[in-house]
Parts: structure tokens; C-alpha cells; sequence
């Protein structure tokens, strides 16, 4: 058992001591309620202040006896634990804090997750797949206590106050996702950070359509309205049944099969300056390069066999986990 069930054990024992010692002190000794009460709980505190009149008879000692083997050690058992928890909740949870602390100084290039909630959630497992470093900014404790069973570096508070993102490495990270439940919340978290960091990557979740522009305003690079994507995709069902398959594989969970990435060609990299047909994609990797966007900012999609790979130039493909690595690693 933990120690917050050792507790609730000890506590119903010692209630049930109490009920069953009035209820006997009522029948053996002829007592009122009260009185019965009276004895049962001095007895268990050894507060100890007077005897019924005329004492005790025979049978009502060997049940005072009883009550006090039960209830003094139920009470005295039940004290220690709960001392015991606080402290060590104290101490554990001070210490917790420093551990997590000294993390998330480490961290670098790392993501800042405000809001643990269904959407938040969701984001940290996804990143956490893919080797992404993340800390979780709450303030509700069992969320909190969640994402720390989850293995998530947690900060507490309220991600809108500055000094909540810096204790978050805001200074250091790669990206901010700003998911609470609360549009102006999410406003004011994307406002506070870009104030902060005018080259982060800031990404924001919109409830509502009229938040998306104010949050496209105050600084985020990109918004999602969660309702706008579901009916985008049943849209998209409707319209495409061909793509059934497709749009459930990438649509969520462990379905997403397919997914697709940017890349940049490297100039060292093995791809770079030979032409998609002699760079024999996708054979070698299985991934399907869908578009690519040149160093002048055109995009040139459905990209021909004889275009040349130009370092400089970011690849946009598609295929699953392992395929978009393998063509990651040539490029």
C-alpha cells in the first residue's frame, strides 16, 4: 500500500473504533450516547479524565482494554504515517523540483509545451517519439503529476507570467506550443514569448476562427483550430472517397503511417548536385519527394527525373518514419 492508503486505512480504523466503542460502552456500562462517546474518545487519546460513576464493571474493563489496544495504536500508527508523508512530500517534492530544474538548465534546442491537456498531451507524446527533448508547463497538479509519470520535464505555473517560460528555457528552446484551453491565454503566452525571443518558432492552438488572426498577430508562425482540421478532413471523405485509406493512415495515433517532412540538401551530402533520376530516391529510400522549394523561394512541385538536388534547396517528402530517415540521411 502507499502511504496516502496507509493513512486512510489507519483513519478507518480508528473511526471504527470509535463507533464500535460507544455502541459498547452503551450496552455494557447503560451510558448515554454522549457519555459513550465521551469515554470511548478520551479513551483512545489516553486523555483519560474520569471513570463512569462507580467505575467499571468487570466486562466493561476487558472492553476499555480492547479499545485502547485498538484504538491508541490505530491512532498512534495513523499519526506517524501522516507525518511521515507530509515530510517526505516536503522534502521529495523540493528535491523533485531542484532535479527538474537542473534538466531543464541543460536542455537546448529543446520544445516548451504550455498545457497538458488533451491537446498537449498528444503533441508531447508525438514529440517524445521522435527523440525530441520537451518541457511541460502546467498548473493543474494531476495533470502535472501525469506528465511526470510520462517521464516529461514539468514546470508549474501559469505559462502566461515571463518568469514561468524562462524557468522553461525559454531562452533556449527550438519551439513553443502554446495548446491551453484558453484563447487569451494562448494570446498571451505567444505575445510574452515573441517579446522575449523574436526568432522562436512559435506555434498556437486557436478554440475559436476569430482567435486565429489574433493569435497570427501577436506573433505565432502558424495556428491550428483543431475543429477547422476535423472538418477540413471529413470534408476531404466526402469529396475523395479514394482517399479514405490515405487520410485515416495520416489522421492520428499510431494510423500515422504516412507522414510528410522538409529537408535541406546539405552541401556535402551525397544527393547534392546530381539530378532526382541519379539519386535514384525512391528506390533507395522508398520516400517520394513531392516538391521542391528552391533557394530563390519558388517551389517547383511534382519536381521532374532530370532536375538537379541543389544544395540549398529544401525537399518536400513524403513516407513513413523510417523512409523520410533514410532520405534524410543522404541529403
Amino acid at each position: 500500500m502507499t502511504e496516502r492508503q496507509r493513512v486512510a486505512w489507519g483513519a478507518a480504523v480508528v473511526a471504527a473504533v470509535v463507533v464500535l466503542g460507544t455502541i459498547g460502552y452503551m450496552m455494557i456500562e447503560g451510558l448515554t450516547f454522549l457519555d459513550s462517546l465521551f469515554q470511548t474518545v478520551i479513551t483512545i487519546t489516553s486523555v483519560g479524565y474520569s471513570e463512569p460513576d462507580g467505575g467499571y464493571s468487570r466486562a466493561g474493563e476487558a472492553f476499555t482494554i480492547g479499545v485502547i489496544v485498538l484504538g491508541v495504536g490505530a491512532a498512534f500508527f495513523t499519526a506517524v504515517t501522516a507525518l511521515e508523508m507530509g515530510i517526505e512530500e516536503l522534502v521529495g517534492g523540493r528535491r523533485r523540483q531542484r532535479r527538474e530544474a537542473r534538466m531543464i538548465a541543460r536542455l537546448k534546442g529543446h520544445a516548451i509545451v504550455c498545457g497538458y491537456g488533451r491537446v498537449g498531451s498528444s503533441v508531447a507524446t508525438r514529440l517524445a517519439s521522435r527523440g525530441i527533448d520537451l518541457v511541460v508547463v502546467d498548473g493543474d497538479e494531476p495533470r502535472i503529476e501525469t506528465a511526470r509519470a510520462s517521464g516529461y520535464a514539468v514546470v508549474r505555473g501559469n505559462a502566461t507570467h515571463e518568469d514561468v517560460l524562462s524557468a522553461a528555457g525559454l531562452d533556449r528552446a527550438r519551439v513553443l506550443i502554446a495548446c491551453v484551453h484558453s484563447d487569451s491565454d494562448n494570446l498571451s503566452i505567444v505575445l510574452s514569448a515573441r517579446a522575449r525571443e523574436p526568432d522562436l518558432y512559435i506555434l498556437a492552438r486557436a478554440s475559436e476562427r476569430e482567435a486565429e488572426r489574433r493569435l497570427r498577430l501577436a506573433g505565432a508562425d502558424r495556428v491550428i483550430t483543431p475543429p477547422e482540421v476535423g472538418a477540413e478532413r471529413l470534408a476531404a471523405l466526402v469529396l475523395h472517397p479514394g482517399l479514405t485509406e490515405f487520410v485515416d493512415i495520416a489522421a492520428g495515433g499510431t494510423l500515422f503511417e504516412f507522414r510528410v517532412e522538409e529537408m535541406t540538401v546539405n552541401p556535402a551530402a551525397a544527393l547534392a548536385g546530381v539530378t532526382l533520376a541519379s539519386a535514384r530516391v525512391r528506390s533507395e529510400t522508398g520516400a517520394s519527394v513531392l516538391a521542391i522549394r528552391h533557394t530563390d523561394g519558388s517551389v517547383t512541385t511534382n519536381p521532374p527525373a532530370d532536375m538537379l538536388l541543389t544544395p540549398g534547396e529544401t525537399l518536400v517528402a513524403m513516407g513513413t518514419v523510417d523512409q523520410l530517415r533514410a532520405l534524410e540521411d543522404l541529403v
